[in-house]
């Protein structure tokens, strides 16, 4: 749902209600760690132990400082490694991620109304929007959400809202400083004009500084403060460094350097894993199973309960199902079924997925509702040789290469750091 620009004002206005105030509890005491002169705040490291022990009530507190002391030396070593896709909107990131934790930090024990503070929200429209943010060329682009000089300093002009607290300097956020400070996904939103979004966005900015004037009221110095943005900063540099080499990924994900490494993996090595991972290259052969065709949901959501409860699935299937196959021996036997079979239909390639001894949930399947039961499986061993089953050794080879890599890095770090305070 788009709302119109009126409808965005009284919006802004209204989720700056939403502020969270009070809820931080007394500050656990804990010394700044020092890495080779480098000050990370103790209040800054307590504030992030507190927030954590909400989360995982047995936080370590010496296992988080060693962590961090991890993530900071390595940060501080692969920061000039990140490509330009790692470091998109990494500043964004870290704003987002330390606004994060002042919101958990605080909690919602308490809510004040900022209207006070707050100057009128200047109004925008859709259409203005995307005039501002759209790409300025219809053509092929090399990045569409990056902006030209001249769109810089129409959005430099665009005022969003000011605000000022007790003490403070007013502030003004402007639509170039909210589009820069964004995500890829969200620069997206604001460029398909997104009104709802951007207003949810200017809630998020006043909301992220009110709770940095909050931490500098309860008494954390600049430096403090600082502390709590680098010590987010090093954990994402470091993430997306092992993200960017290989690690810390999904499955799918492949690095250049993942690539590399798999391909020079030698016959030996892949054999040595297989052999000690041989459960992971099975797959079925074949399967007996058997089924129930019900007209409805309704019956097949009873019947299910049923055999849930004890009736026996040979009864059931000669009791209610509605398919000729009804009168087989077993009742309903969809015979062997065997993953070459050529055109399985759905009921039977829903068979071959299932563990042995298994009954399915009801599944509308062509018009009717499905339950299958899985009397027998048979599962095979794929050999090294299949093209599938070499291709992922390769790329487990390769991480596990690739995780010793980066273990003896940080090791190297680790032994050379000049640490105080862990």
């Amino acid at each position: 749902m788009r709302l119109k620009a009126s409808e965005v004002r009284r919006t802004i206005a209204g989720l700056v209600l939403g502020l969270y105030l009070g809820g931080a509890q007394a500050m656990p005491a804990a010394p700044d760690l020092r890495v080779d002169g480098e000050l990370l705040p103790g209040k800054s490291i307590a504030l992030l132990e507190q927030v954590l022990s909400r989360v995982k009530f047995n936080t370590d507190p010496q296992q988080l400082r060693r962590g961090l002391l991890e993530n900071h030396l390595l940060a501080r070593e692969v920061a000039g490694e990140l490509n330009a896709q790692s470091r998109s909107d990494l500043d964004a990131s870290v704003e987002m991620e330390a606004g994060n934790l002042l919101e958990q930090y605080y909690g919602r024990a308490g809510r004040q109304d900022l209207r006070p503070f707050l100057r009128q929200p200047q109004p925008l429209s859709a259409q203005r929007l995307r005039e501002v943010l759209a790409p300025a060329s219809r053509g092929l682009v090399e990045n569409s959400l990056q902006l030209s000089p001249e769109q810089q300093r129409e959005a430099a002009q665009v005022e969003l809202i000011r605000w000022q607290f007790p003490g403070q300097p007013e502030q003004r956020l402007d639509l170039l400083f909210l589009y820069q400070g964004d995500n890829i996904q969200g620069q997206v939103e604001l460029q398909q004009g997104n009104l709802e979004y951007l207003a949810q966005q200017v809630h998020t900015r006043v909301q992220r500084d009110y709770l940095w004037f909050r931490l500098a009221q309860d008494g954390f110095t600049p430096v403090e403060r600082q502390g709590l943005k680098a010590l987010v900063r090093d954990r994402l540099v470091r993430q997306r460094y092992l993200h960017q080499i290989g690690l810390y990924s999904d499955f799918h994900h492949e690095s250049d350097a993942l690539r590399e490494l798999a391909a020079k993996v030698t016959d030996a090595e892949a054999q040595a894993y297989y052999q000690r991972n041989r459960a992971r290259y099975r797959n079925v052969a074949g399967v007996q199973a058997a089924h129930i065709r019900l007209p409805d949901q309704a019956s097949a959501d009873r019947i299910h309960a049923e055999l849930q409860q004890g009736l026996a699935f040979d009864e059931a299937v000669r009791r209610y199902s509605l398919a000729q196959d009804k009168d087989r021996t077993p009742p309903g036997d969809l015979g062997p079924i065997r993953p070459e079979d050529g055109e399985l239909d759905l009921l039977r390639k829903t068979a071959l997925i299932q563990k042995a001894d298994t009954l399915s949930q009801p599944m509308r399947i062509g018009g009717a509702f499905e339950i299958v039961r899985v009397r027998s499986r048979e599962d095979r061993q794929l050999p090294l040789s299949d093209r599938s089953v070499r291709y992922e050794v390769n790329q487990a080879v390769a991480r596990e290469k690739l995780a010793a890599e980066s273990e003896a890095r940080l090791g190297r770090l680790l032994a050379s750091a000049r640490v105080e305070g862990l």
